[in-house]
C-alpha cells in the first residue's frame, strides 16, 4: 500500500471489503447446500445420474476451497483494518508534530525524531499482494466451477427421469458461480487500489 492511500481510505477499503467477502460466503455456502442435494438426487436417480453426483460433490468441494479462500481475503481485511487504524493515528499524530514544528527551528529538530517514527509507521500496512493472490486462486476456483457446472449439465442429460429436476440444479449451479464473478472483480478494483 502507498502512502497515498490515507487511514482513512483504507478503513473505507476495508469495510467494503468486508461486504464483498460476506456475499461470496454466502453464494458458498448455498452452492456447497446445492451440491449436497444433488448428490442425494443424483443417488436417488440410480446409476443413470452417476456422473451427475460426482460432479455435484466436486461442486461442493470446490465451494468450500472458495469458502476457505474468502475467509482467508476476511482475515486480510482483518489485518488491513488494523493497519489502517494504526495509520490513522499515525497520520494524526505526523500531523500534530508537523503543526507544533512550524512554530520554530528548534521545536522542528526536537520533534525530528518523533516525526520520522510516525512517517515509519506509516510504511507498516498489509501488502496488496497478497489479496491479489488470494482472489487469483478465487478466480480460478470459479472458472474451474463454471466448466464443471456446464459438465454437470452434460451429465443430467443421461440422468433418467430425472432429467428435468438436474438439469436445472445444474443451471442454478452456474447462475450461483456466475454470481460470485462480478463480486470478485469488485474486489480486485478495491483492492488493487491498495497498491
Amino acid at each position: 500500500m502507498s502512502e497515498a492511500v490515507s487511514g482513512v481510505s483504507a478503513l473505507r477499503q476495508s469495510v467494503l471489503i468486508h461486504e464483498e467477502v460476506k456475499v461470496v460466503i454466502r453464494n458458498c455456502f448455498e452452492i456447497n447446500l446445492m451440491g449436497l442435494n444433488a448428490i442425494l438426487l443424483a443417488k436417488k436417480s440410480g446409476e443413470s445420474a452417476r456422473g451427475f453426483g460426482v460432479i455435484s460433490s466436486e461442486l461442493r468441494l470446490l465451494s468450500i476451497e472458495l469458502q476457505s479462500a474468502m475467509q482467508h481475503l476476511s482475515q486480510l481485511t482483518q489485518e488491513l483494518l488494523a493497519a489502517a487504524t494504526q495509520r490513522l493515528q499515525a497520520e494524526r499524530r505526523l500531523a500534530r508534530l508537523a503543526d507544533a514544528s512550524s512554530h520554530s527551528e528548534q521545536i522542528r529538530q526536537i520533534l525530528s525524531p518523533a516525526m520520522h517514527q510516525a512517517h515509519s509507521r506509516l510504511a507498516q500496512l498489509v501488502s496488496a499482494n497478497r489479496f491479489e493472490e488470494c482472489l487469483d486462486d478465487a478466480n480460478r476456483a470459479c472458472t474451474f466451477g463454471l466448466v464443471l457446472a456446464r459438465s454437470a449439465r452434460i451429465e443430467s442429460a443421461y440422468s433418467g427421469n430425472m432429467r428435468s429436476v438436474l438439469a436445472e440444479l445444474s443451471e442454478t449451479f452456474a447462475l450461483k458461480i456466475e454470481a460470485i464473478l462480478p463480486r470478485l472483480a469488485a474486489l480486485q478494483r478495491i483492492t488493487h487500489s491498495l497498491n
